[in-house]
């Protein structure tokens, strides 16, 4: 019997009341038996070019490899807290490692989406998911952001066992950074302005212990990358009072359903106050480019274009420094990832940024 996570337990054969679907050698998603429960689960994950394959994989189990899985214990505990109106069931899994999480969709009794629910275990994940509860209360209660920000329904804190649930929103997914993206920016920016020094800032505080965990854990290509950009960040921003606001800090295409002219913005497990302007915009451009890993000197012209777009969209104080919070946004996003991974940087995304950090900012 396959693996097939910690929320479902693998059958023999193709028993179950689900499918597991495997791709390059892990379950990636768990879809039920039902073709309207499927059909549902591909409509709320869009898995893009992987659909195709899934979508084959649910169809025809039996030729694909797809193996038989019911709900385990742990989903059930789900379920309680949740309560009878939630009905079928669908995983998807996250991206391995010490953030490793898996997103439930449970589907009402007509099998329409009804809520999600990211679930893991582990102090790490507890942290994200206790963050992000807490911005979704807290942000809900904003007059100007209640339509942008989804409806908590459940949370769960514990290191064996922790979850947060919220309806799902409907929408559709835009690569294009538009009006409808800007338009919950400058909501999101205004409700949360502060001015402040660098050094007072959350962000500078967050670096300097990231850097202190990596300590000696980086290769020297990585150390000096580092040291430097942050030395330079520190140089030009140092002493100013400067603007800051909260941002989303995983503000990316995939986390945004566009309805009508709304963005309605999910996922907010990374989100921190006291951040510059323009990581929320950058984000949104560079991430899928290097998770592709475009080439290079594309990502250096898409910021650029970027920052002419949010000179014209955002706050005018909401550009100071725009080269210098491009290189704080590089920073920021590579010191994640290698603390996250424990110096180790061989992933698309360290790859792509560590090119645009060397072609901006060489040593």
């Amino acid at each position: 019997m396959a693996d097939s996570g910690r929320f479902y337990q693998a059958e023999k054969q193709l028993a179950g009341t689900h499918l597991a679907l495997h791709w390059k050698g892990r379950v990636r998603y768990i879809v039920p038996r039902k073709l309207a429960g499927q059909q549902a689960c591909w409509r709320v994950f869009q898995p893009g070019r992987l659909g195709i394959p899934m979508r084959a994989m649910a169809l025809l189990p039996r030729l694909s490899g797809a193996t038989g899985c019911v709900e385990s214990e742990n989903l059930a505990l789900i379920r309680e807290s949740i309560g009878k109106e939630a009905g079928l069931s669908s995983s998807r899994a996250g991206a391995p490692g010490p953030w490793y999480k898996e997103t439930i969709l449970f589907l009402d009794q007509r099998d329409e989406p009804l809520y999600l629910v990211k679930a893991g275990a582990g102090e790490e994940v507890d942290a994200l998911l206790q963050n992000e509860a807490n911005w979704l209360r807290f942000l809900r209660d904003q007059p100007s952001l209640v339509g942008h920000i989804p409806e908590l329904v459940t949370h769960r804190s514990g290191s064996d066992l922790c979850f947060v649930g919220q309806r799902v929103v409907s929408g559709n997914i835009d690569f294009r950074l538009r009006e409808s993206h800007f338009d919950f920016l400058r909501k999101l920016q205004e409700s949360s302005l502060k001015t402040m020094r660098y050094e007072d800032s959350r962000l500078y505080r967050n670096l300097s212990l990231r850097m202190n965990g990596l300590s000696g854990k980086l290769t020297p290509a990585w150390s000096t990358r580092l040291e430097v950009g942050l030395g330079r960040i520190k140089s030009s921003l140092s002493g100013a009072s400067i603007q800051f606001v909260t941002a989303h800090n995983d503000f990316n295409p995939w986390n945004v359903r566009l309805e009508r002219g709304v963005a309605k913005v999910f996922d907010w497990e990374y989100a921190d106050a006291e951040q510059p302007p323009l990581f929320d915009p950058l984000h949104f451009v560079l991430m899928p480019m290097a998770l592709s890993s475009q080439p290079t000197n594309k990502m250096v012209q898409r910021i650029h274009e970027t920052l002419k777009l949010c000179i014209h969209s955002l706050a005018k104080e909401s550009s100071y420094q725009a080269e210098t919070q491009v290189l704080a946004y590089l920073m920021h996003l590579c010191t994640l990832y290698l603390w996250g991974a424990g110096g180790a940087s061989g992933s698309n995304v360290l790859t792509s940024y560590a090119h645009v950090i060397d072609q901006m900012n060489p040593v």
